[in-house]
């Protein structure tokens, strides 16, 4: 720009500025302009980010080895220490609903929320989801609070802007920008494998857990979770759709419904998918016709598809069964024997325990009462226990290192054999204990 031109736009300014003086109109303020969507955004939802801190019960570190040799009840011992433990929420309902990961509360006690106005509230646990990594809390208080509105996460697109709110390290509303880099992504924390996740730029950090992820809108669309440790560049959250559904139960219920299509489901090897000039989709390892009586689908069936939708894995089907109502039909699509196939089933929730019938059905058991745990009266030929070695006289002390004192504490845990591969079993004999998992694939 030559200085003609220069002196020209600083005119034109300054007879701007002067014109609006004149007319009574306020000044040109540099702060307006500066003013973007972002900023607004995180104006908006601020407010309805919490801190939340909760207290837990760790054995100190330098317990054991040395000290044991004083005994339990030595003062020397040193005791069990309490420490903090941080992370984000955000505010879903005036009425003090809040919506976090399950993370962030587990094994906590006293657990405190803390508004951006510096208010602080103790906290209910109305239910958690372990699978989902979520938790819904409740506080009472001055209402109505302000709440955070919440979007969808089945219309997101790669690369639009996304905000994450929250109190990564105790540094309360942290905001950091990104983009929306992929959607259904599996992650795993080392305990438990989580699909169906959005992953973004925006820097996710301890802390931040719990916290809202916004559009550019000012909408929650992904509830973060810091997962992965020392992760950069690298953010995970959990998409807004899940989530609601999964609020709305624990809401409810106080525990999220388990929906099933009456099978167990596998990811095929490589070999399978080689064979089957496939990369995607889930082999039907077995169905459970004694408690989910159908003829659709067989073992052995590969699905490759559900509701018109690409089926990935087994974490996607179980994420894609998280958004359904128990008695809303299913359309799978796959193959049987090589050849195309379809079949409607509806999603149905999953027993809350098995039947001693299905418990004899499933792995070839009976229990009854006995000293020190569950005695074992009979093992069906052929069956997933008889395959272990399991005889009559044995004694079941725990199930998933639980202990099992009474037949329906036993059929509780034995649910979960419904939707896993194996059963690990803690199995007395004599003066020897000794752990047999049954295997449910052959059973």
């Amino acid at each position: 720009m030559n200085h003609r031109a220069q002196a020209c736009w600083i005119f034109l300014a300054a007879s701007a500025l002067s014109f609006a003086s004149w007319a009574g109109l306020p000044p040109v303020n540099g702060r307006a302009m500066r003013e973007t969507q972002v900023v607004r955004v995180v104006r908006e939802v601020s407010p309805a980010v919490v801190y939340i801190s909760c207290q837990q019960r760790v054995q100190n570190p330098f317990a054991g080895g040395f000290w044991d040799l004083f005994g339990n009840d030595s003062p020397f011992t040193p005791p069990a220490q309490e420490q903090n433990s941080l992370g984000s929420g955000v505010l879903v309902d005036p009425s003090g609903y809040i919506l976090t990961n399950e993370h962030v509360i587990l094994g906590g006690s006293k657990i405190r929320v803390t508004l951006t106005t510096g208010k602080e509230y103790p906290a209910r646990v109305v239910g958690t989801a372990p699978e989902s990594d979520l938790a819904l809390l409740n506080i009472q208080g001055d209402k109505p609070f302000p709440v955070a509105q919440l979007g969808r996460s089945d219309d997101l697109m790669i690369g639009e802007t996304l905000i994450a709110v929250g109190n990564p390290y105790g540094l309360s509303n942290t905001v950091t920008v990104g983009v929306l880099s992929a959607t259904g992504r599996t992650v795993e924390d080392g305990k438990r494998t989580y699909s169906d996740f959005l992953q973004t730029d925006a820097a996710i950090n301890p802390g931040n857990s719990g916290g809202p992820l916004c559009n550019i809108l000012g909408q929650v669309i992904g509830i973060n979770t810091a997962i992965i440790r020392n992760a950069h560049g690298i953010g995970f959250a959990i998409p807004i759709d899940r989530a609601r559904r999964v609020m709305e139960q624990l809401r409810t219920y106080g525990r999220v419904q388990s929906l099933w299509l009456g099978f167990l489901p596998l990811d095929p090897s490589d070999s399978y998918m080689r064979r089957m000039h496939v990369n995607y989709g889930v082999v039907v390892a077995r169905t459970y016709r004694f408690a989910y009586p159908q003829d659709e689908v067989r073992q052995g069936d590969l699905l490759t598809g559900l509701d018109g939708k690409r089926l990935d894995s087994t974490g996607d089907l179980n994420a894609k069964l998280a958004l359904l109502s128990a008695g809303q039909p299913v359309r799978l699509d796959g193959y049987r024997d090589g050849q195309p196939f379809s079949a409607t089933l509806r999603a149905k929730p999953m027993p809350d325990r098995l039947t001693p019938g299905m418990a004899w059905e499933l792995l070839g058991l009976r229990l009854e009462p006995g000293r020190g745990g569950l005695t074992v009266v009979s093992v069906r030929p052929n069956s997933p226990a008889d395959a272990t070695g399991l005889r009559a006289g044995d004694t079941v002390l725990a199930v998933e290192d639980q202990a099992v004192p009474t037949e329906e504490d036993f059929l509780t845990k034995a649910r979960s054999a419904l939707g896993s591969t194996g059963l690990l079993i803690s199995v007395g004999r004599g003066p020897w204990t000794y752990y047999v998992t049954l295997n449910l694939i052959g059973g």
